[in-house]
């Protein structure tokens, strides 16, 4: 059992987005390579926010593992990546994608539901999860509680606010209501579970926020 992750069971699970997602879990969109330009969005992230090396990373809704194989290769052999998503299939996927990958854990639940250990982890990074959260306080709150002193929470989306919301939206599914709150709403959210916003960032083609724990 992971020295970060110290509950058993799935009993906070939204099961209709869990079914949602377990049905997206061998879509292209889910496994696809990241595209040259969503590469470029990405090293802008991660040139931005600091060197990870060493580092200990929680990782909600980590997906098929595409970007946990960029944080594993960034935090290096000394560092670890702890992984959840509530698509069991999808974490399936995440596992055989990372086979050789022995500093990176993946487990499936929702972020709502953790007990996660106290002052555990350096950063906190949500790669296209953060308007899934049922619950964005309660989510926040367990980010807080979970990060080290000054740790970081990058909230990174790979197209602007009004495309997230409005792809969700259109959806018709159980993702329907997952609105990314504006930016007024979200700097009051940050500021309310103790994080100093230092970076907002939302363009046609990227959303990206960097906070850290106050």
């Amino acid at each position: 059992m992971s020295n970060y992750y110290p509950v058993h069971g799935s009993s906070g699970i939204n099961k209709a987005k869990a079914d949602f997602f377990d049905a997206q879990a061998n879509a292209q969109w889910a496994n696809d390579n990241y595209t040259r330009e969503e590469m470029e969005k990405i090293q802008k992230v991660l040139t931005t926010i600091s060197d990870l090396n060493g580092m200990t990373i929680l990782e909600p809704g980590c997906g098929t593992g595409r970007l946990t194989r960029i944080l594993s290769e960034q935090v290096g052999k000394q560092g670890k990546v702890i992984s959840f998503d509530i698509s069991n299939r999808m974490i399936q996927n995440a596992e055989n994608l990372l086979t050789d990958a022995d500093n990176v854990e993946f487990h499936t639940n929702c972020l709502e539901a953790l007990n996660l250990k106290a002052a555990s982890f350096d950063c906190v990074f949500c790669h296209q999860v953060f308007p899934h959260f049922d619950c964005k306080p309660t989510a926040l709150k367990i980010m807080e509680h979970a990060l080290k002193p000054g740790g970081i929470l990058v909230i990174l989306h790979l197209i602007g606010m009004a495309k997230i919301n409005d792809v969700h939206r259109k959806a018709g599914t159980a993702v329907a209501h997952d609105m990314m709150p504006d930016s007024r709403e979200l700097k009051q959210l940050l500021d309310e579970h103790c994080f100093k916003l230092e970076h907002m960032e939302d363009l046609e083609h990227l959303y990206f926020v960097f906070a850290r724990k106050s």
